[in-house]
């Protein structure tokens, strides 16, 4: 029978979507793999009865998650907030290949980027660098 679909063998060909059809081939359902779902989530509507199903079904609670997993779901919003910084003005604060010491941190905000030093003890916050933005 072709409408009849082998879980075994759809496991291990990936999971790809796939649909159901009856005797008369007319098609009558979809099967989609969780694991495919974080890929069409964005384009369903997040009130209709689907998304809010599979949403349940692939809800993994943070603390189950492994340190790459919690990256990945963190990185839309910290794009977010460092976006929301640069447009009230404020800066973002980290550190990359130019900071050669814990006391250097890079301040960016929306028209530059600057290496700074900061002093563990006072606080006090000097320019070392211009950077290119």
């Amino acid at each position: 029978m072709k409408n009849l679909v082998n879980l075994a063998e759809f496991n291990t060909a990936g999971g790809r979507l796939s649909i159901f059809i009856n005797a008369d081939r007319e098609p009558i359902g979809v099967l989609i793999p969780l694991a495919g779902w974080a890929n069409i989530a964005p384009a369903i509507a997040n009130d209709c009865e689907l998304y809010l199903l599979m949403s349940q079904l692939t809800f993994k609670p943070i603390f189950e998650r492994t340190l790459k997993e919690q990256g990945e779901l963190l990185v839309p919003v910290i794009e977010q907030v460092k976006s929301a910084n640069l447009k009230k003005g404020l800066y973002n604060s980290y550190q990359d290949k130019h900071c050669t010491s814990k006391d250097l941190f890079i301040h960016e905000y929306q028209d530059r980027k600057e290496l700074v030093r900061v002093n563990a003890i006072t606080g006090q916050i000097s320019i070392v660098k211009l950077l290119s933005k």
